[in-house]
């Protein structure tokens, strides 16, 4: 460039006939920058500033403007000058693309300058709020960084944007830069202050303790120096500081606290406590715990002093008819003389009373004259001062902490919604933390209900009250049984009138006897909608007073986030189960499919065959005798023979074209199939044809435990309930873990008789058919063995007994879940060639359950299902036979003898079984010789 710029000032001297070189045009231009700055702004384009940027290390324009438009832009931006730019390497492209400046990328100087300036606020902005409130400094290295910052919110404390988005503002509250200043409890003691006095001078001195105090900002330190302050300023024994405590109105919440109680000036570092313990260490600092001496309001001369703001000036203590010396007797103190004054506020309030006891007998005859009183009014006006100042400091570090629980509260919240009980509990360990309760409790309004009733209780004790109380005794029980029924009875009252109750001691035992209830604060739970959901209640403060306004303004906090957690989990859980029913129908219609055309054009041409030809009314009937296509002929056959085509109008096609769907829907699993759900059907026939059993229900009640024979292990996995909660299946998350399998048998059942001509119960009126429904629900959860369990003992009973009557509802529902499981364990009553091989299959069937817990779960499964165990088969079935089976046949062949076949059938089963445990014992024991 510079050699072009010669060859021209060479042609201008040929043409001119002057002598000018380039050292004298640059010295020219530097002698004038005005004109230079003019030509410059005149003359200049905009390749030659591109040019110009990337030769000394910048962007482009063009370029920059798109870096600096996106959000992702780490550059290193510099706000002067108007116009920002962004560094490069020198490396850069000398021929990077301009701006066009009429073209589709062209970019006005205006929005180049506002692009910038909202770049500049944004970053004087983001400098501003690293900077404390309270801090007088920059935060350097030097300073070192909260220790409490929340790892899980690192990220998110950028200053990237204006403004700030709710995320960044609750975690720059959580690790807030405020820093609460603390000052250190001053190291004198009574005997050198009375040194110091001497040495000063009762005015330096006097200054000295008040500028003391005023630098102390914390109660319990100020508390300590205004004691040892007073017993050296007016000369005497002993002296106490009592602040007030409690909401301005009413006097029944008001009382007075000491944080350091000192009966005697020489006994350094005794602290009076509650239970009556004293601390002392020696040569050291008092040591106590958050335990505070209270006095009620009015009571003794300092409530007096209190209430009235009188002062109070005895030459003898003990005559006065309102000291009171539990005290010096607790102590072995005697008070002769006494001094006490109220400390007052700026707005004349009373804040605290100050006391001071035995004058030394040396001065004015051991008695407070009016010049220590002026004394004692002059000092107590810095004190009211420092104490204001103070309390506000502790006010604003419990307003902090609070605040910072809170937002604590809100993370957990969002943590953790995977679980009701979860979110409660989280909450309600804050709650009880922050609001030092020694109890919290949650009750859950049960929508399922038209009254006020609870549908769960959480119930939360202070860990300190939990150390010692593992056993408790029958009138502790008992007692905790009457605060539960009152608990309840005062959540109830809140839940209907959506009250706040904030109750005493005294009105606590008015609602229940020696309940150890002191303080009660209930208040309602809300959703979004505002409907009430539940009630929360906290228990006894742990300072034994009364809960108080702030504690129902940050509860009612607690409440609110107690309601958004249990919205936010439930619609969590409608979510997963959304997505889980999702999943099974997708498993459910990817496995299965309806009854072509084909398949029940080609039942239809074949005759159904009589009953009696296939021995279906007998209970040995030989479950492996059929087909498939035989069975579906059969299960036509007792349709008809038990009357329910003909009374409940089922058409033809309707029924084949169901009974073909349901043996679709069974998968191929060794046991659990089509096959096991025809002869569960058989037996149930046989039970209500052969055994007389049919007339002791209605034809819905036969028709709906028939169907529920047949439907009631649809979509069987060849794996148990147990197997679903271990694994956390899709069926867990739609079911529960309580009847899991049997909910989805059913609700597979419902799947098909809701498709199109599939139904069978289509001519019911609506009555009818939703007494059927409840029917086939029943029957289909009763063959879960944990109902069985549940129920049996109860059917024991009645049967030996024979007090039952099956018109009963009750007692007849008993009996139809007894007869569903007598008959899907009827395979342990039949003849010894089939039950050998029905016993061979379900441990097939479990031995395959039992691999995927080994392999996949990596748990070990239980005897029944460990490959490796399958020789113990006969000792097993054995223990089957006569603990679940074996009973239940006794008690219906009580009830029908024409049943005992059945038990019969499992007794010689049992012995069979007998047999080769027998020969295996045998055969083990030749080998080992």
């Amino acid at each position: 460039m510079r050699e072009n710029e010669g060859a021209d000032v060479a042609a201008l001297n040929d043409d001119n006939m002057t002598q000018i070189t380039l050292s004298v045009v640059e010295e020219w231009l530097d002698s004038h920058p005005d004109h230079c700055q003019d030509y410059f702004l005149r003359k200049i384009e905009l390749d030659l500033i591109n040019k110009w940027l990337v030769s000394h290390g910048f962007l482009n324009i063009n370029d920059y403007i798109s870096s600096a438009t996106s959000t992702s832009s780490s550059g290193n931006v510099s706000p002067a000058n108007g116009l920002a730019v962004q560094q490069v390497s020198p490396a850069a492209s000398p021929n990077a693309p301009s701006i066009l400046v009429n073209g589709t990328n062209s970019l006005s100087v205006s929005q180049i300058y506002r692009s910038n300036s909202k770049r500049c606020r944004r970053h004087d902005f983001a400098r501003a709020k690293t900077r404390s409130v309270l801090r007088t400094q920059e935060i350097g290295k030097d300073v070192p960084i909260c220790s409490s910052r929340r790892s899980s919110l690192k990220d998110m404390r950028k200053f990237t944007s204006l403004p700030p988005s709710p995320i960044s503002m609750l975690s720059l509250l959580i690790d807030s830069k405020v820093r609460l200043p603390r000052w250190p409890v001053s190291a004198h003691n009574v005997d050198t202050k009375r040194d110091l006095r001497h040495a000063q001078g009762e005015r330096d001195f006097f200054l000295t303790v008040v500028r003391d105090i005023a630098t102390d900002l914390d109660l319990k330190s100020l508390s300590q120096k205004i004691v040892d302050d007073l017993a050296v300023l007016l000369d005497c024994d002993a002296g106490s500081l009592f602040l007030v405590d409690g909401p301005p109105r009413g006097s029944r919440r008001r009382c007075l606290v000491s944080k350091v109680f000192d009966v005697h000036s020489g006994a350094r570092g005794q602290f009076l406590l509650p239970d009556g313990v004293q601390c002392e260490v020696a040569g050291g600092p008092p040591t106590t715990t958050d335990n505070e001496v209270r006095i009620p309001w009015g009571v003794g001369i300092l409530g007096h002093v209190a209430s009235t703001g009188e002062t109070v000036n005895l030459d003898v203590a003990c005559e006065d008819p309102r000291f009171d010396d539990e005290v010096d007797r607790i102590m072995g103190y005697y008070t002769s003389s006494l001094l006490c004054m109220p400390v007052k506020n700026s707005y004349e309030e009373i804040i605290a009373v100050a006391q001071v006891n035995n004058k030394n007998p040396d001065k004015d005859g051991g008695h407070f004259t009016s010049m220590d009183e002026k004394l004692f009014e002059t000092y107590l006006q810095f004190v009211g001062i420092a104490i204001t100042n103070a309390q506000i400091v502790e006010d604003s570090r419990a307003e902090y902490d609070r605040n910072r629980n809170l937002l604590e509260v809100v993370h957990d919240l969002f943590e953790e919604q995977t679980s009701i009980d979860k979110v409660i509990m989280k909450i309600m360990q804050r709650a009880q933390r922050l609001l030092k309760c020694e109890r919290a409790a949650v009750l859950l309004v049960d929508e399922s209900c038209d009254s006020t009733r609870f549908s769960k209780l959480f119930d939360l004790n202070s860990p300190k009250h939990n150390i010692k109380n593992n056993v408790k005794n029958s009138r502790q029980k008992v007692e905790g049984e009457n605060v539960s029924r009152y608990l309840e009875s005062l959540a109830e009252r809140v839940a209907c009138s959506g009250e706040v109750l904030n109750i005493n001691e005294h009105e606590c035992n008015e609602g229940i006897v020696d309940s150890g209830i002191n303080s009660l604060l209930a208040m309602p739970i809300r959703n979004k909608n505002d409907q009430i959901i539940g009630v929360a209640s906290i228990i006894n403060k742990l300072n034994s007073s009364p809960f108080d306004d702030y504690d129902e303004q940050l509860f009612e906090a607690f409440t609110i986030f107690c309601g958004l957690g249990i919205h936010n989990t439930l619609m969590y859980s409608e979510v997963e189960k959304a997505m889980a029913r999702q999943k099974v129908s997708i498993e459910v219609l990817s496995y299965h499919a309806t009854a072509s055309n084909k398949d029940v054009e080609r039942i239809l041409g074949m005759p159904v065959p009589a009953a009696d030809s296939l021995n279906l009314y007998s209970l040995a009937f030989d479950d492996f005798s059929l087909n498939d296509d035989e069975m579906l002929m059969a299960a036509v056959s007792m349709f008809l023979e038990l009357g329910l085509v003909k009374t409940f109008n089922i058409e033809k096609e309707t029924l084949y074209r169901f009974l073909i769907t349901v043996k679709r829907n069974y998968r191929d699993v060794p046991y659990h199939n089509w096959r096991h759900a025809f002869n569960v059907a058989q037996v149930m026939f046989a039970i209500m044809m052969g055994c007389d059993m049919k007339n002791t229900f209605s034809d819905l009640e036969v028709l709906g435990m028939f169907v529920g024979c047949l439907c009631h292990d649809l979509d069987h996995r060849g794996t148990n309930n147990s197997f679903q909660e271990k694994a956390r299946s899709a069926l867990v998350l739609l079911y529960g873990t309580t009847n899991t399998m049997e909910h989805h048998h059913f609700n597979h059942a419902v799947m098909i008789l809701s498709s199109e001509n599939l139904n069978i119960f289509s001519s019911l009126s609506a009555e009818s058919f939703s007494t059927v429904m409840k029917v086939l629900k029943h029957s289909i959860l009763a063959t879960d063995l944990c109902m069985y369990f549940q129920l049996r003992n109860k059917f024991f009973r009645l049967i030996e007994s024979k007090e039952y009557s099956w018109d009963e509802d009750s007692q007849r529902y008993l009996l139809m879940a007894m007869l569903m499981t007598s008959s899907d364990l009827a395979a342990s009553t039949k003849q010894w060639h089939v039950q050998k091989r029905a016993a061979r299959l379900v441990t097939d069937e479990f031995i395959e359950q039992g691999d995927k817990e080994r392999f996949e779960l990596k748990i070990q499964p239980q005897a029944l299902m460990d490959r490796e165990r399958q020789h113990e088969l006969p000792q097993l079935q054995i223990r089957w036979i006569a603990d679940i089976c074996l009973p239940l046949y006794q008690a219906l062949g009580q009830m029908n003898p024409k049943l005992n076949v059945m038990k019969e059938g499992a007794m010689n089963n049992m012995h069979q079984w007998s047999k080769l445990v027998d020969e295996n014992y045998k055969n083990a024991n030749g080998e080992q010789k």
